[in-house]
């Protein structure tokens, strides 16, 4: 039935104008901190992400916390909901992906929780995944996305890592995106149970450079 839904809204969405296209029900601003080793080697990322006010408003609800609705959380409160987004699925890949210099996949150890709690009455959670192998910076690929499009990542809380290194943002070009979304839906079958996956469209990318010696 989610799939179903996710297909018709996407489905509505591409035949609109452009600026009307596809539209995800859940939004996230997204951190990203790059954890080096003393060989200047990367072992992990440290993630944030900041829940819009709906959805914030609604898990807080369903866990039955916030009763005041002040968007704020008690001290006796906070355990309840630490960890909350950690419960992932088999297969789920935490909707963070890395490639290396060569263009390879990075494999990403499971999700290591480190803090839930509100600001700006939206929910904050903090987690780290640590790369199975480190792998060195220079060239390090990473994106944000929801293969599906059902949850949007913008990395508005930025990338953080020490020098020499730098993060190069590159933010898809909307018209050409919402093109080939257009395209990639044509393709799909009208009775497919699935949806098409179009979360990478939308992704922004993260290069990771560095000076000599970095």
């Amino acid at each position: 039935m989610r799939a179903f839904l996710r297909l018709s809204t996407l489905c509505l969405a591409l035949t609109a104008p452009v600026g009307l296209a596809a539209h995800p029900h859940v939004f996230v601003d997204t951190g990203l901190t790059l954890i080096f080793d003393s060989h200047g080697q990367v072992t992990g990322v440290e993630v944030t992400w900041k829940y819009d006010d709906l959805y914030s408003l609604l898990i807080l609800q369903d866990m039955g916390l916030d009763d005041d609705g002040d968007g704020v959380l008690t001290e006796a409160e906070k355990p309840q909901i630490d960890g909350w987004d950690m419960q992932w699925m088999e297969g789920y890949e935490g909707d963070l992906y890395l490639t290396d210099a060569t263009g390879q996949p990075v494999a990403l150890a499971a999700p290591v929780p480190l803090s839930t709690d509100t600001q700006d009455a939206r929910l904050v959670s903090r987690h780290r995944r640590d790369l199975v192998t480190p792998v060195p910076a220079e060239g390090l690929v990473l994106r944000a996305f929801d293969p599906e499009f059902y949850t949007a990542y913008d990395l508005t809380l930025g990338v953080t890592l020490p020098p020499p290194c730098q993060a190069k943002v590159t933010r898809p070009d909307q018209d050409t995106a919402y093109r080939e979304a257009q395209d990639l839906m044509s393709e799909f079958p009208e009775d497919a149970e699935e949806v098409p996956l179009l979360g990478h469209v939308f992704a922004e990318t993260v290069t990771i450079t560095c000076a000599p010696g970095g």
